[in-house]
């Protein structure tokens, strides 16, 4: 069974989730337009040559080439539909206090599917839970990120997150 990807959640870096707040005061994007709607999450990960594999192979995304420096890969371009994002290995310390503490959500057609394609390809996706703005579930990869495959159903859902 295939599942889709669609854009829609992104990065959260740190564990923090950014959520926009509207009020008297004018935006940032009302005082000097140009935003064009896309997000460029990155992950920074261990080891991008044994990352990337498990992104396209056992989740389902989309490998779309290695950028390398002088013939060693040190970042990898994914994508989920029209999403792309990178898995990127660590430049500094600071990146390297990253790794394996991001999380990042996907949002899919079919959560209970994409959790048995998940599973079916050897992963280890964890127990569907189901909340008031979403059902979802979440499959570390091999550093700890916290991958989160979600839907929501207008229907059943009181929130629309996306």
């Amino acid at each position: 069974m295939r599942t889709h990807l669609t854009v829609a959640a992104l990065a959260v870096a740190s564990g923090a989730i950014l959520v926009g707040v509207s009020g008297a005061v004018p935006s940032p994007a009302e005082e000097a337009p140009g935003f064009t709607g896309e997000v460029k999450p990155v992950l920074y990960v261990s080891d991008v040559e044994e990352s990337a594999p498990f992104f396209r192979d056992v989740l389902g995304f989309e490998f779309l080439g290695y950028a390398d420096r002088d013939g060693e890969p040190y970042y990898a371009e994914m994508a989920a539909g029209s999403l792309k994002f990178g898995l990127h290995d660590p430049l500094n310390d600071e990146h390297r206090s990253w790794v394996g503490h991001q999380r990042i959500y996907f949002r899919v057609d079919d959560v209970g599917g994409h959790r048995e394609l998940v599973a079916d390809r050897g992963g280890s996706p964890g127990e569907l839970i189901e909340t008031d703005w979403m059902d979802m579930f979440i499959v570390r990869d091999v550093d700890g990120h916290q991958i989160v495959f979600a839907a929501t159903d207008p229907g059943k859902h009181s929130v629309d997150p996306w």
